[in-house]
């Protein structure tokens, strides 16, 4: 039989007819085990992540969220993973000067950001109600690496006990004190690299 492509007017119908429906238990895990092993394409992901700007979740949903993944953490294999996939990223051309951001929080304290990245992440952070705190220049929040130098990543999420770090990209000459990092520190500091960094930080908070 031929297949039929279905028209955006039918598409929205569906859409409509969906709309505020419970999927059982049953439906659920049939969904999840059906898409075991499917690889998600760039285009995929582009369109998921459009079509969920803009979106405001309730209290209700962030709540469930926190809830269910409180205790859960990143495998050292996935944190490895995340880290060579964006080795040597280069920024987009016109970015890669650093801009200061002076980013009042929801409890009026005012703190010193470096960079759009960072920002975006605060802001992120704030929005889902995650504790976190600035320590891009704390020596008490810092890692001492064998070779002496010391490192300071940008975030501390308290309730996760987990550092992390957005960059744009990963100067070359950089990658040995990064990959040192992850070899000393396993599991302590997460780096969110590129411009997918935001749905990086999705994913972390969604095992951890």
């Amino acid at each position: 039989m031929k297949s039929r492509s279905l028209s955006e007017e039918t598409k929205e119908k569906i859409s409509r007819a969906c709309l505020g429906q419970k999927r059982s238990d049953e439906v659920k895990e049939r969904m999840r085990l059906s898409a075991l092993g499917h690889e998600v394409t760039r285009d995929a992901r582009e369109k998921i992540g459009r079509a969920n700007q803009g979106r405001v979740r309730s209290n209700e949903f962030r709540e469930k969220m926190r809830l269910a993944n409180t205790g859960r953490r990143l495998t050292p294999e996935t944190l490895e993973k995340l880290r060579l996939a964006n080795l040597g990223r280069q920024p987009p051309r016109g970015e890669g000067k650093v801009s200061w951001y002076d980013y009042v929080r929801k409890d009026g304290r005012i703190v010193k950001l470096q960079g759009s990245y960072e920002l975006t992440v605060a802001k992120y952070l704030d929005e889902i109600g995650e504790e976190w705190e600035c320590v891009n220049r704390s020596k008490e929040h810092s890692f001492l690496l064998s070779t002496g130098q010391r490192y300071y990543p940008d975030f501390y999420l308290k309730r996760l006990d987990l550092y992390i770090d957005p960059k744009g990209w990963i100067r070359p000459w950089d990658e040995e004190k990064y990959k040192r990092i992850h070899e000393e520190y396993p599991s302590r500091v997460v780096f969110l690299i590129g411009d997918t960094y935001l749905d990086q930080l999705r994913e972390v908070l969604s095992h951890v």
